[in-house]
């Protein structure tokens, strides 16, 4: 089950979902097994990965889009954790 896009505009969500519908219908799935890429972009819940890294997803680098959202949440992550976002 696709998990609903939250926050940002309307516009964004509508975009963000016509992103995630086209890659979903264009990306060579296996058709035999549970897709582990196709359950990641299922699940995402923010617009603004399917917008930032539109251009990775359409050209069908799903697995480096994720790899690459990944990384920067966490360096994100760390960053609010130690008080570096800051300048601290």
């Amino acid at each position: 089950m696709t998990a609903k896009l939250k926050g940002y505009s309307t516009a964004q969500r509508n975009l963000a979902h016509s992103i995630r519908r086209k890659v979903i219908n264009n990306y060579p799935w296996q058709e035999t097994k549970p897709d582990r890429l196709l359950s990641e972009l299922e699940c995402i819940t923010s617009p603004m990965f399917f917008i930032k890294y539109q251009q990775q997803l359409i050209s069908g680098n799903v697995k480096q889009a994720l790899a690459d959202y990944g990384n920067n949440n966490h360096t994100r992550r760390v960053g609010y954790a130690t008080g570096k976002h800051h300048g601290f």
